[in-house]
């Protein structure tokens, strides 16, 4: 895999380089992977022309990606983890993320939520249930994408002041970081088999 992840995520709907995904590993939820025209990582909002800032108010820093797929898009798990919360979107702390959104709990520790999908999928996924890297838990609704976004915790402390911002993490960076594991433990993997064997040899 090769996650191309700049220092600002691309707007006007760019493409975002990447290889085709393989089943059970690190991906986006959509491939290829576009992100919307107002849809950047910290992207300053300052009117609803913008986009969405839910119930903050203007301005806002969108605390996500906007990944583009046009009603009916097969959204998948970007990540090998747990369905940990689903929900409608219209109760705090998750107002704004509807019409259906779903959380999952990676095997990384990471929490990736995926809002704006079809109600209509909601039994994909259902909370509780385990799903594997590239497996389908919903599809985009006439949002016409999903926001995807990469919380340490699934729901910051906002009495302690975190935010959905503070809390996140860039997902295009997540995915570098990932596939970036994946190759740095197969290398080191390699690494430590090879001098093991030198070693048998030897005595």
């Amino acid at each position: 895999m090769s996650y191309v992840c700049p220092s600002h995520a691309a707007l006007g709907a760019t493409p975002v380089p990447t290889d085709a995904p393989a089943p059970g590993e690190p991906q986006p939820p959509i491939w290829p992977l576009l992100i919307g025209s107002h849809g950047g990582w910290l992207e300053v909002r300052s009117s609803p022309a913008d986009g969405s800032c839910g119930v903050s108010g203007y301005p806002c820093r969108h605390p996500g990606i906007d990944v583009a797929g046009t009603s009916g898009t097969p959204v998948v798990a970007p990540e090998t983890g747990t369905i940990t919360l689903a929900g409608d979107g219209n109760s705090a702390p998750f107002v704004g993320y509807g019409p259906w959104f779903v959380v999952i709990q990676g095997d990384s520790g990471k929490f990736h939520l995926l809002a704006h999908l079809d109600p209509a999928g909601a039994t994909a996924a259902p909370v509780g249930a385990a799903v594997t890297a590239g497996q389908v838990i919903g599809t985009t609704s006439s949002a016409n994408h999903t926001h995807w976004e990469v919380r340490d915790k699934a729901v910051p402390d906002y009495e302690s002041g975190e935010t959905n911002a503070t809390n996140n993490s860039d997902p295009l960076g997540w995915l570098a970081q990932a596939a970036l594991g994946v190759g740095a433990v197969l290398v080191i993997g390699g690494a430590a088999v090879l001098i093991w064997l030198l070693l048998r040899r030897r005595s």
